[in-house]
């Protein structure tokens, strides 16, 4: 009884939480639309051209096929050998909940799902491989921060907003650097230290495990780069699409530009605030364009929907991918070491 009661507790906790969420995203929604009109949007979403978008779908389809090899190369440092193919499905079917089911289901959750059932006996740490990916992404939209928000400190410091969340990632990013340095200079020293230090602790199954997991991650820091170098890639491809967005509705922008704010886009659309990013997202674009560019608010919004519609049609191949794909377990994993 009393799990029932808890059960049903957090089921209205989560839609609550769902609902709060869809509220926020439209309240944003209305308000730009509000503030730049409706038909005139429509106007330039009717008229944008369709050689930058069917591009920038290609580019999203991009990505997805490197996050699959990129959490390949993940999994392997666990000894856990799955087919590529088989991960850019899986990988392909969260960017399907992602979008469409608002909640919990969404991408990394979907991913833990499936991956528990291809890699049988070895759940704990295929599903770490997916927290490590996400990680490694976050840290990846950081680095590439790092790199292009200076190019564009001049025009960021034109608002306080701007200005704000541009220190905010050259901060996060700074910090990325020196835990990457730290790890891949000092990594064994760090994991004989971290082993002593737990080996303090009374025993126990989970201490051992993350010593194990922190042992592989430094035996394996070769594979970790290629992993990093692949995130970067992904967010660069993004940037383009946001790029390619702008042009199909004639916002005609240098590449710089726009990899000057998007990764600050990436890393707001993380929080868990609204759905697929919805309303953030459109926001921020309208907010960076104008200070940087002095782009019109209707080109810009115009410019973030494209965006979404190729993330949208991005995550209807998902779906059909979800209906259509059936995984099967793989055998003769070897456990790492």
């Amino acid at each position: 009884m009393q799990s029932k009661t808890s059960t049903e507790h957090m089921d209205k906790r989560h839609l609550l939480f769902t609902t709060a969420k869809l509220l926020f995203a439209a309240g944003i929604l209305t308000w730009l639309f509000h503030k730049v009109g409706v038909a005139r949007v429509s106007s330039i979403i009717g008229s944008s051209h369709p050689l930058p978008f069917i591009l920038g779908t290609v580019l999203c389809f991009g990505t997805v096929a490197i996050a699959g090899w990129r959490w390949h190369r993940l999994l392997i440092v666990f000894g856990i050998s799955i087919p590529v193919p088989a991960l850019i499905c899986v990988t392909w079917i969260g960017q399907f909940f992602m979008m469409f089911l608002p909640g919990p289901a969404g991408d990394d959750l979907t991913r833990m799902l499936y991956i528990s059932r291809l890699a049988k006996g070895r759940t704990g740490e295929a599903c770490t491989s997916v927290v490590l990916d996400r990680c490694m992404g976050l840290a990846a939209v950081l680095l590439l921060a790092l790199f292009c928000i200076p190019g564009q400190w001049s025009l960021l410091l034109q608002s306080n907003q701007t200005h704000g969340m541009a220190l905010g990632m050259l901060g996060g990013g700074g910090l990325v650097c020196l835990c990457g340095a730290t790890f891949f200079l000092f990594g064994h020293p760090s994991h004989r230290w971290f082993e002593k230090g737990l080996r303090r602790l009374p025993a126990s199954n989970l201490h051992d495990e993350i010593v194990r997991i922190w042992g592989l991650l430094c035996s394996n820091k070769r594979s970790l780069i290629q992993v990093v170098a692949a995130a970067l890639v992904t967010q660069i491809l993004i940037c383009g699409m946001f790029f390619l967005a702008g042009k199909a509705v004639g916002v005609s922008l240098p590449f710089s530009v726009w990899a000057g704010f998007i990764p600050i886009v990436l890393a707001s659309n993380i929080l868990p605030i609204t759905v697929a990013g919805i309303g953030v997202r459109e926001y921020l674009l309208v907010l960076f364009l104008g200070v940087l560019a002095h782009v019109e608010n209707d080109l810009a919004l115009a410019a973030s929907l494209a965006a979404f519609g190729m993330m949208l049609v991005t995550g209807l191949v998902g779906g059909l991918l979800y209906l259509l794909y059936r995984p099967a377990p793989v055998a003769g994993e070897d456990r790492g070491g």
